[in-house]
């Protein structure tokens, strides 16, 4: 039997290619480790809260296989008028979907596990949102307090919500701050995709690896060549910000690239986009394989004392601002 390890563990947002991460995880398993404190952004957000609950990788991957992932690109009321209503809907709502159904689903999947509430939860949990009205990154559930809202009794399902809330693809979700103004919140990936700082911001020396979970693309991947309408433009400009944003930033700290596991987001020769819903069962199993291979490869050279010692073993070795590429 694999000895236990305890590690910390950051998951990056990426929609439907959230299914990587749980191949990731499976392997991480297998491999004896044992997640003590894990955070996430959009999809990274839903694998953090499930492992949080007490789920393992296999269950996750049973639950996955089960879900039409289309239901949860459930149509807004004004959609109910044909294409016109759905755009008069997302003016109105700010929002092509409602993110309802998903919260339903992911509530009863975390109940299953005696969840509810982030007082329920197994292990540390900090998720992030973007508040698009004060313009600033949220960390979930600790920032609710600036709301008046005890972030203990706060559903965590709700809190995943937020932080999946694909801007113009999903309604936001609204807060009420303690003066009566709204707070239109979506997704966390918006501002902070990669939160590796939540766990580890270079200023210590952490007692356990704290490992990221991240996408990439190999090289040649091919894009569908179909005509965008409307909404396959909509979707393009979503994943192209989600991308944009992992592309433009640095790691916070040196040595955030050889502690992170890289994940490849093509299957075949197609690139898997973040709101790709309608992927196929070979694609999904594809993804899945990808974050098993990722991890497989990541662990046979990791080694925690020599990362230690080389980044972490007096404070020049440590970058603590997070900066732009120039």
């Amino acid at each position: 039997m694999t000895k236990e390890k305890l590690c910390d563990a950051v998951f990056e947002g990426g929609g439907m290619r959230g299914i990587g991460l749980v191949g990731a995880v499976a392997k991480f398993e297998e491999q004896g480790y044992k997640f003590r404190n894990v955070a996430g952004s959009s999809a990274g957000a839903i694998v953090a809260s499930l492992i949080a609950a007490g789920y393992t990788a296999e269950e996750m991957r049973e639950e996955m296989s089960h879900v039409d992932f289309e239901k949860f690109k459930q149509p807004a009321f004004w959609s109910k008028l044909g294409k016109l209503g759905a755009v008069l809907g997302a003016a109105r709502n700010f929002g092509l979907y409602s993110a309802e159904l998903f919260e339903k689903w992911l509530e009863e999947l975390l109940a299953r596990k005696g969840v509810y509430t982030f007082s329920h939860i197994k292990c540390g949990l900090k998720l992030t949102a973007s508040d698009v009205t004060d313009e600033k990154s949220l960390v979930l559930p600790g920032d609710l307090a600036k709301f008046g809202i005890d972030p203990n009794e706060f559903k965590v399902a709700t809190a995943v919500r937020m932080s999946m809330g694909i801007p113009v693809f999903y309604e936001p979700y609204e807060l009420v701050d303690k003066d009566g103004a709204i707070h239109y919140i979506v997704d966390g990936g918006m501002l902070s995709n990669y939160p590796m700082w939540i766990l580890d911001d270079g200023s210590r020396k952490p007692d356990v690896p704290v490992f990221g979970f991240r996408f990439v693309r190999s090289p040649g991947g091919k894009r569908r060549s179909k005509k965008a309408n409307l909404f396959m433009y909509v979707k393009q400009i979503v994943s192209t910000l989600v991308d944009a944003n992992d592309d433009g930033y640095t790691t916070i700290v040196r040595g955030d690239s050889e502690r992170t596991v890289y994940i490849d987001a093509t299957v075949g020769d197609v690139k898997v986009e973040a709101t790709d819903f309608g992927m196929s069962r070979e694609t999904v199993n594809g993804m899945y394989n990808n974050g098993v291979y990722a991890a497989d490869m990541f662990l046979r050279k990791w080694d925690f004392k020599k990362w230690r010692k080389e980044y972490r073993s007096n404070p020049d070795s440590i970058m603590r601002k997070l900066r732009r590429k120039t």
